[in-house]
């Protein structure tokens, strides 16, 4: 194989790697949602306690979950859910660095959930178009 070749077989290797992890499912956004939910209970009793460093890990946590999340929705091209995921993203951040609050993250949510979650007889589905 050429050097072109090799190089042609790397690019095309990486790819195949990056594409997956750009192309999230809805049960991969379920799933992150979750954890968002989970995480968010305990922030609320990290807060209660003044727990600064349980409001920082919390906040690393949000950060990955809302990152799984701004790809879903960029790769849905749902505009407005990425407009309003990189505000909660940017809150989770401030958190994770400690110059945020729990209030900051949580306050962005019911925004996008409002336009997107829709309440079934057994839980939430997502709505992808309004």
């Amino acid at each position: 194989m050429t050097k072109l070749g090799k190089k042609l077989s790397l690019v095309l290797a990486g790819m195949l790697v990056i594409v997956p992890a750009f192309s999230q499912s809805e049960e991969d956004l379920t799933k992150s949602m979750k954890m968002v939910g989970k995480t968010m209970g305990e922030l609320r009793k990290a807060n209660e306690a003044k727990d600064e460093a349980a409001l920082k890990a919390g906040g690393a946590t949000l950060v990955e979950q809302f990152t799984i999340a701004g790809k879903f929705f960029a790769s849905h091209k749902m505009t407005d859910a990425v407009e309003m995921n990189n505000k909660t993203l940017a809150a989770a951040k401030a958190l994770a660095d400690g110059s945020g609050t729990m209030m900051g993250v949580g306050s962005t949510c019911k925004g996008c959930h409002d336009v997107y979650r829709e309440k079934t007889e057994t839980g939430y589905k997502l709505k992808m178009t309004h």
